[in-house]
């Protein structure tokens, strides 16, 4: 098959839809099938390019930051891999402010609207040139779709779309722009998106049962699940029961964002562990790797047990994951929303414990009947009753590991290969 991924995240860009569909569109190349990716521009890579068999071109900015960034040759801003997480700067604030009071209220679907008019024009002299049998638009950002609806679905010679989801768009906590003046123009644009597009996908149940409920049992005919994809090496045999070290690392992967994810539960955890377990605060290390917005920054960095490591490669973070004694999971304040390092957490066989803000939570979840998480319920930002004593009991006791023969088991319905071959079968249903 010939097929286009629309995308304004793809590698290098660090975020689980650029590595979700890097991983698809490499897989798809290696079955011999030609395999074309539409994204923003990178400084360090060209315009148009071949990488692992796909072709890449990459035109626009996915961003009015990364317009700016660009053209400033700013390589040590906030959000690159391997800067390290600071208080920022005068300069930087003053920005922050005039983005947040002018262009944040401006811009619509989303901040990646100075994408879509490049990406449109390249993607219909694609369309023009290669003839594609499918068109694969990805959110995050929404922008993405916007260019599905500009690529003429339902005319007799148009390709296959299949429109995939990441996050809802118009019923998000927070939502992607100002609702006071677009929040009905939204809901129509995403209604009319899953309606026109041939195909929709979302990564869990829960989701597509929000979107029922929000748009109704016609909105969701043509929407299917297709979980989180695992893109990391094989399992090997290196996972054993870990000695016991003087120190015990927990580990954060992801970002946090107000008010869908925020640490606060996580820090009154540490303070009443401190108070209760003295000895520990020697002994426990807190990782966080990941991109730490402003809002976020003090409350973390004054916390002398927990180190802030900013962005790194997927390798680096792969690689981090397995250093940690424990993996550290914040959920999100919304039942439906599964974080994409779920199956990470899942392959890295490593214990996780999980801050579970909502009664039916995504991650516990997908973890249910495996004996390797710990959920603590958080109310009002706070740890629940009772809790702290669970939580330090487990903190303290033997924990089971996964053989190599029940990780390979847990993460096969996740491998790129099985992900890519459901894809493909909605696209020639």
């Amino acid at each position: 098959m010939k097929i286009l991924i629309v995308t304004a995240w793809y590698h290098p860009f660090i975020h689980p839809r650029a590595h979700r569909w890097t991983a698809l569109a490499e897989h798809w190349a290696s079955e011999g099938h030609s395999v074309h990716v539409l994204t923003a521009r990178v400084r360090e890579f060209g315009r148009s390019e071949v990488i692992q068999g796909v072709e890449v071109h990459r035109v626009g900015f996915d961003s009015l930051k990364e317009w700016v960034y660009y053209w400033l040759g700013n390589r040590k801003a906030r959000g690159r891999v391997g800067v390290k997480p600071s208080k920022q700067s005068l300069p930087s604030r003053l920005a922050a402010r005039l983005y947040n009071t002018v262009w944040k209220n401006l811009y619509f679907p989303d901040d990646a609207c100075l994408w879509y008019f490049p990406a449109r024009k390249k993607m219909r002299q694609l369309l023009e040139s290669q003839h594609f049998d499918a068109i694969v638009t990805v959110s995050l950002p929404f922008t993405g779709h916007l260019l599905g609806l500009a690529s003429n679905p339902g005319s007799p010679i148009s390709p296959t779309w299949l429109a995939d989801i990441g996050d809802p768009f118009s019923f998000q906590l927070k939502p992607p722009n100002n609702p006071f003046f677009y929040k009905t123009q939204n809901e129509r644009l995403e209604k009319k998106i899953l309606e026109t597009a041939d195909a929709v996908t979302v990564t869990t149940e829960a989701t597509l049962r929000e979107y029922r409920k929000f748009f109704g049992e016609k909105a969701v005919a043509k929407m299917s699940v297709v979980p989180p994809l695992l893109s990391m090496p094989s399992i090997t045999s290196t996972i054993t029961n870990p000695p016991i070290h003087p120190s015990i690392k927990l580990g954060y992967f992801g970002a946090l964002y107000a008010p869908t994810r925020t640490p606060d539960a996580f820090l009154d955890l540490l303070a009443q562990t401190f108070t209760m377990r003295p000895g520990l605060r020697d002994r426990l290390e807190i990782h966080f790797y990941g991109e730490i917005f402003p809002e976020f920054y003090e409350q973390l960095n004054n916390e002398l047990s927990v180190s802030l490591h900013g962005l790194c490669s997927r390798e680096s973070a792969l690689a981090a994951m397995q250093e940690m004694d424990i993996l550290l999971n914040i959920g999100n304040a919304t039942d439906f929303q599964l974080p994409s390092k779920a199956v990470d957490y899942l392959a890295a066989g490593k214990p996780v414990l999980n801050l579970s803000y909502v009664q039916n939570d995504p991650l516990a979840r997908f973890f249910r009947e495996n004996p390797m998480i710990m959920n603590l319920k958080i109310e009002n930002e706070k740890i629940g009753e009772g809790e702290m004593e669970r939580w330090l009991s487990w903190l303290e006791s033997e924990k089971p590991i996964p053989s190599e023969a029940e990780l390979r088991e847990r993460v096969a319905p996740f491998m790129v290969g099985n992900i890519a071959a459901q894809y493909l079968a909605l696209i020639n249903a």
